[in-house]
C-alpha cells in the first residue's frame, strides 16, 4: 500500500464549515473553562466533545472516514481550541501530531489501520515519549517485548484509545502503537501544575506490559529516503504544535482582556476620560500586543505550510530543505514563545487591579503559557537561528541518545 498524501486539504468552503464547528466547540469550552480548570480532572466529557464535533478525524483523509484536512489546516483549528480552552487545544494538537508521528514511523498498513480507527471510530491519539525519561526495563521476549517502568509527562494518555510509545531498547530507541487497555497500563493521576490542568499529563505506569512484534512501527526500516531527515521531521511537527498552541492562548488572552475593559473598566482619574476603551495607553499596549500576535501568526501558518510541503516531498526531501524548515519552525517558535508570555502578562496593564479577582480568571491563560512554554528551553532554538546568521549552519536533526 502507498500513501501518495496522506493530508489532502479542504477547500475553502469545506474548511470554513469546520472553522464554524470548531468556534462552537470553543464557545462551550470557553463558558467553563475557569470551572474545569480547577476542578483538574480527567479531561473525559471535554475529548468526547472533540469526538461529537468531528474534530478528532479532522486531518484524517476521506477513505478512512475521515475530512481530509491538511496540517495547517488541522493547526488552524487547533488554535481556534487553544484561544478558548489551552489545555483542550493542547490535547487536540497532540492528538493531531501523534498522527503525523504514527504516518512517519508506521508502514503505511500501520498507519492506515491507526487512521481508518480515527476516523470511522472516533480514536483520541495519546503519547509516552518523554524525551528524558527512560523505562526501567524492556526485554525482547518471544518475537516481542516487555516493558517494565514508569514515565512521566505522558499528555493524554490516561484518556485515549491509543497510544504512541517510544522506548529505549539499550542505545536504541523504538516506537510502539499500544491501545490503552493492554494488560499491565496504569495511569498515575498526578498532574497537579500551576497551568494546562486539563491535559492528563500525568505518569504511566508499566507492569509487565507485552508489546508484540506487530506492535511496534516499522516506517523508517526500510525508508527508501534519509531516514534521520525523515525521523526528524517529528520534531519539528511537535515544536510547530506548540507554537501553535502558545499564540491560540495569546489570542484567547487578548479577546478576554477587551471584553474585560469593556465591561468593567473603570478611566483612570488621571486620564480626564470618561470611558476606559479611549484611554490611550490601552489603545497603545493592545494595539501591540495585536499586532504581535498577528505576525506570529503568519509566520506559524508560513511553517505550517512549508511543512506539509516537506512532508509531501517524502523521500526526495534533502538536508537542505530539511534545515530550511527547521530554521523556520525555530524562529516561529521563538516568536510564538515569547509574544505569548508577554502578552498573557501584560493584558493586566489594561484590565487593573480588580482584574486579578479569582472570579475572573484572568490568570489562566498566562498559567497556561508559562507551564508549556518552559518544557522546551527557547534558548536552543534560538541559538540554532543564531548558528545560520553567523556561520552559514542550518539545522540538523537532532541526535538521539538515550537519558543517564
Amino acid at each position: 500500500m502507498s500513501i501518495v498524501n496522506p493530508y489532502p486539504g479542504l477547500d475553502a468552503e469545506a474548511f470554513a464549515r469546520w472553522e464554524g464547528i470548531s468556534h462552537g466547540v470553543a464557545r462551550q469550552l470557553q463558558e467553563t473553562a475557569l470551572a474545569r480548570d480547577r476542578a483538574n480532572r480527567l479531561p473525559t466529557e471535554e475529548i468526547a466533545l472533540l469526538r461529537g464535533a468531528g474534530l478528532l478525524r479532522l486531518a484524517v483523509p476521506p477513505a478512512y472516514g475521515g475530512a481530509g484536512a491538511n496540517l495547517p489546516q488541522a493547526l488552524r483549528i487547533g488554535r481556534i481550541v487553544s484561544a478558548a480552552d489551552g489545555s483542550i487545544g493542547q490535547l487536540l494538537l497532540y492528538h493531531y501530531s501523534n498522527g503525523v508521528w504514527s504516518h512517519i514511523l508506521g508502514s503505511a498498513d500501520q498507519w492506515a489501520a491507526l487512521a481508518r480507527g480515527v476516523g470511522e471510530h472516533g480514536w483520541f491519539q495519546g503519547g509516552v515519549s518523554n524525551p528524558r525519561d527512560r523505562l526501567t526495563e524492556v526485554r525482547a521476549e518471544d518475537g516481542g517485548f516487555t516493558l517494565e517502568g514508569t514515565r512521566t509527562f505522558a499528555t493524554g494518555a490516561a484518556v485515549a484509545d491509543v497510544l504512541t510509545v517510544s522506548v529505549w531498547q539499550g542505545e536504541t530507541l523504538i516506537h510502539l502503537q499500544l491501545p490503552r487497555g493492554r494488560a499491565g497500563l496504569r495511569f498515575l493521576d498526578d498532574w497537579d501544575n500551576l497551568g494546562q490542568r486539563l491535559t492528563a499529563s500525568g505518569s504511566v505506569v508499566f507492569e509487565a506490559v507485552r508489546a508484540e512484534a506487530g506492535d511496534r512501527l516499522t516506517g523508517l526500516d526500510d525508508w527508501p529516503g534519509d531516514a534521520a531527515l525523515r525521523d526528524g521531521l517529528r520534531g519539528l511537527f511537535s515544536q510547530l504544535i506548540f507554537v501553535h498552541l502558545y499564540l491560540g492562548i495569546a489570542e484567547g488572552a487578548l479577546e478576554a482582556a477587551a471584553a474585560y475593559v469593556r465591561a468593567h473598566g473603570r478611566p483612570w482619574p488621571e486620564s480626564g476620560l470618561d470611558e476606559a476603551t479611549q484611554d490611550p495607553y490601552h489603545l497603545q499596549l493592545l494595539g501591540r500586543l495585536s499586532a504581535s500576535v498577528a505576525a506570529g501568526i503568519a509566520l506559524a501558518d508560513s511553517a505550517a505550510l512549508q511543512y506539509q510541503e516537506a512532508l509531501e516531498r517524502g523521500a526526495a526531501l534533502d538536508a537542505t530543505a530539511w534545515g530550511q524548515l527547521a530554521l523556520r519552525v525555530a524562529q516561529a517558535k521563538s516568536v510564538a514563545s515569547e509574544v505569548a508570555v508577554d502578552t498573557t502578562s501584560q493584558i493586566f496593564q489594561t484590565t487593573g487591579a480588580r482584574s486579578t479577582a479569582n472570579v475572573h480568571g484572568l490568570d489562566i491563560y498566562w498559567r497556561n503559557v508559562r507551564t508549556h512554554s518552559v518544557h522546551d528551553p527557547l534558548p536552543y532554538r534560538q541559538r540554532e537561528i543564531g548558528q545560520y546568521l553567523l556561520q552559514a549552519r542550518l539545522p540538523q536533526p537532532r541526535l538521539r541518545k538515550p537519558p543517564a
